[in-house]
């Protein structure tokens, strides 16, 4: 094997990607081939990410929102979508949290009046028909 090329080569420092790589809890070590592999690939990945969200922009400045475009487009980066959200603004934000709590609502609503109806019929007679109370 060949020994791996000078650190002067990679803009990603080794010793965090060794801290990274060894967080997981399946990897004991990391011999330095290994380490200079993957620290190369990530520069390359980050990137290639880089140059194509830069394509998808009008202008000379490259932005958040157009990494996360990217992410959000491509099936093969579907692993990132969880940290690279799109941005949306804090309106978009509180309507959908309205939204959800709508939902919610609707729901909590709905096992609220189910769990009336199970303690009124536990609590009228047999004979007592418990839909003809609701009427």
């Amino acid at each position: 094997m060949s020994t791996p090329k000078p650190e002067k080569e990679l803009h990603l420092p080794l010793s965090r990607v060794k801290t990274i790589m060894k967080s997981s809890p399946d990897v004991d070590a990391v011999g330095p081939e290994p380490l200079y592999l993957v620290t190369k690939v990530t520069e390359i990945f980050v990137t290639d990410l880089a140059k194509r969200a830069f394509k998808n922009t009008k202008s000379n400045l490259l932005e958040y929102k157009h990494i996360a475009e990217i992410v959000q487009e491509d099936d093969t980066l579907d692993f990132l979508r969880e940290i690279m959200p799109r941005k949306i603004t804090v309106r978009q934000f509180k309507e959908l949290m309205a939204k959800k709590a709508a939902k919610g609502n609707e729901s909590d609503e709905s096992s609220e009046e189910s769990s009336e109806e199970d303690s009124s019929d536990e609590s009228s007679s047999s004979t007592t028909n418990p839909d003809s109370q609701n009427s």
